[in-house]
């Protein structure tokens, strides 16, 4: 039986604007996150969700609720759905760098210049934190076991760009260089693996100007 996921992000919070790691931090929605999960719920609301799985994180979870108003609908938190631990990094502002990768990292500042090659090293885990390679498979172990032992066949995925882009990377050959708050992207589901029926705009426009 095929399943149709519904995949967004969460709307922006403080930390969006100041360009800091939220990674594992409970940020909640600003008022602009929470606007935009309103009209999120706008673009969805033709969609009849049988239930929303959403990550254990509040800007993720409030705009679960937000996404089905006065609607009957569960919501199911999995701590599978959170962002990529980045441990020490949290609440740092990243300048990223074009230095070596085994340029010493001060932690001490709020501004870290950090190597590109050294954070986006799949085997890279920040102290605390985890690796890209990690993450993925945290984040694609989750989304499998969901389709394999939910009864839904329509369910919406609150969560974080970081997780999407786990999916893009792992079951398609698309870019994926980061999206908008509050923007979803549809997954479908066919008893064994994942694929992207339509491609949105915010992704078909990244992958045009990467050709």
């Amino acid at each position: 039986m095929t399943k149709d996921f519904y995949i967004f992000r969460h709307g922006q919070t403080d930390y969006n604007v100041e360009k800091r790691v939220q990674s594992f931090l409970d940020i909640p929605l600003n008022k602009t996150g929470i606007e935009q999960a309103h009209a999120l719920a706008k673009n969805l609301t033709n969609i009849k969700f049988d239930c929303i799985y959403s990550s254990t994180l509040a800007r993720a979870y409030e705009t679960a609720k937000i996404v089905i108003g006065n609607r009957q609908i569960k919501i199911i938190t999995d701590p599978g759905l959170r962002e990529r631990n980045l441990g020490v990094l949290c609440g740092k502002i990243m300048n990223l760098t074009d230095a070596p990768a085994d340029t010493p990292v001060d932690l001490t500042k709020d501004t870290v210049d950090m190597p590109s090659d050294l954070l986006f090293n799949e085997d890279y885990a920040p102290e605390n934190g985890e690796t890209d390679n990690d993450f993925i498979k945290r984040v694609c172990d989750t989304m499998i076991q969901i389709a394999k032992h939910t009864d839904a066949k329509t369910i919406g995925i609150a969560t974080h760009a970081g997780v999407i882009g786990a999916l893009v990377r792992h079951f398609t050959d698309l870019n994926f260089s980061g999206m908008p708050n509050a923007e979803y992207i549809k997954m479908r589901w066919d008893g064994e693996s994942f694929s992207l029926p339509e491609i949105p705009h915010w992704l078909l426009k990244t992958n045009q100007m990467a050709l």
